[in-house]
């Protein structure tokens, strides 16, 4: 059998052997379940502790872990037995390094390296820190890579594992990075799918990111990842993340190309319209259609797929701002109500500055009475600029009710915008 083979492998090497026993010295333990119920004299080495690891199914192992945290715990404080558990727990921690010494062997068959390695995973999942983290990384490394098939359960084991040693936190960009490009291929797509679920989605947008163009073949694969995190909503990303993406417009993969514009439309900005619109007359359909769908998201406007309607779209939107944008928003705290109405009217029609109209339009919002501010939070309500959603919800509370009026119906601008792009609004509930 598969696990016979490999026992006789590790007590044949000198790493496992350890120190021999005196003749005249307690039997061996014949089973993971001696060592807790019966305690032996003498002490167990790393290399036949992984002998006995090795015998039991995979399932066991991670009981019998348990089991042995368990009644440590218990017999802390009860004498010579509470040291011996202690010290055995120990010599737990040591079995991956031998099991890496193991698996690195190249006569190891595929199945019997799989095994092991299920092994010492589930001896690294059960201490659960950074250094078992890069142990893991130093064990997958040594394997080298596995095949699809012959491997039984020992891959979904090391998958189940991987993935979730990816999703904590507590692990650094530097370490996921390297378990990333020294895993064997057929590991990587668990540690992608750990990383994109991980809690905190910032640091998943900002890992999936480094990891891009560190193994090429993948590139496709990790924008997928980074899509979906983005999809889970929370703080945006750094402009430098939309940057990186930006990059792969251009790939030569379509898959790259659609999943480079799906994320651009959750935290592109001004600068990807153009690359976007040129992404229109892409020869793949679905890239076309991610394009259309990352400018509406970015712009608000339901143009249709014609790149040269955008074009002269961005072409108007460029040149208002740099003949007159500014200095109408200057012109809004000084002209007449009539005037500030038609002012807002065209101004709001630029969503592609929404950003910077909308700071014009707030700085009404502190200084100008009850009808200014209506209007204003009217024409904040038609831009949807994130940055000012917390201004003006902050004037749901005002004393004049037609303020608050006005407040709540910017709001549900925001509400209705956002719902219709599968989104989570961020406006806080009544």
């Amino acid at each position: 059998m598969i696990r016979i083979t490999v026992i006789s492998l590790l007590l044949a090497t000198p790493l496992a052997a350890g120190p021999a026993a005196p003749l005249d010295s307690a039997p061996r333990p014949d089973s993971l379940s001696a060592l807790i119920e019966r305690p032996s004299q003498e002490r167990i080495t790393a290399g036949e502790l992984a002998g006995l690891l090795l015998k039991a199914e995979l399932g066991v192992v991670a009981v019998w872990l348990d089991e042995l945290a368990q009644a440590s715990r218990k017999a802390q404080r009860r004498g010579p037995i509470g040291a011996y558990l202690a010290d055995l727990r120990v010599t737990v921690r040591q079995v991956p390094g031998v099991m890496r010494a193991l698996v690195a062997r190249p006569d190891l068959p595929p199945a019997a390296r799989s095994h092991a390695l299920s092994v010492a995973i589930d001896v690294l999942h059960a201490g659960g820190t950074p250094a078992d983290f890069r142990e893991l990384i130093g064990l997958v490394g040594a394997a080298g890579e596995l095949p699809k098939r012959g491997t039984g359960e020992a891959q979904s084991s090391l998958e189940r594992y991987v993935l979730r040693a990816a999703s904590l936190r507590t692990f650094s960009v530097p370490d996921l990075q390297r378990l990333y490009q020294e895993a064997p291929a057929s590991l990587t797509r668990a540690i992608l799918d750990g990383v994109a679920g991980g809690s905190d989605s910032s640091f998943s947008a900002a890992t999936l990111t480094r990891l891009l163009g560190l193994v090429p073949a993948s590139d496709a694969a990790i924008l997928n990842r980074l899509h979906l995190t983005l999809q889970k909503g929370g703080p945006d990303p750094s402009p430098t993340v939309a940057n990186r993406v930006a990059a792969y417009l251009d790939d030569s993969r379509p898959f790259a190309r659609h999943e480079a514009a799906a994320c651009l439309a959750k935290i592109g900005g001004r600068d990807h319209v153009r690359p976007l619109i040129d992404r229109l007359e892409d020869r793949d359909q679905i890239v076309r259609a991610a394009a259309q769908a990352a400018l509406h998201e970015l712009t608000g406007m339901a143009l249709p797929i014609v790149p040269q309607r955008w074009r002269m779209w961005l072409a108007d939107q460029l040149d208002w701002w740099d003949t007159n944008g500014q200095s109408q928003l200057d012109q809004l705290a000084i002209v007449s109500r009539t005037e500030q109405l038609a002012i807002l009217r065209e101004i709001c029609t630029k969503r592609l500055f929404h950003d910077e109209i909308a700071a014009g339009v707030a700085e009404l919002l502190q200084d100008g009475d009850s009808a200014t501010q209506c209007l204003a939070l009217s024409a904040l309500g038609t831009l949807r600029s994130p940055g000012a959603l917390d201004l003006v919800s902050s004037f749901r509370g005002h004393s004049d009710p037609a303020v608050q009026a006005a407040a709540e119906t910017a709001l549900r601008s925001y509400q209705q915008a956002l719902s219709c792009r599968g989104g989570h609004s961020g406006v806080p509930a009544r």
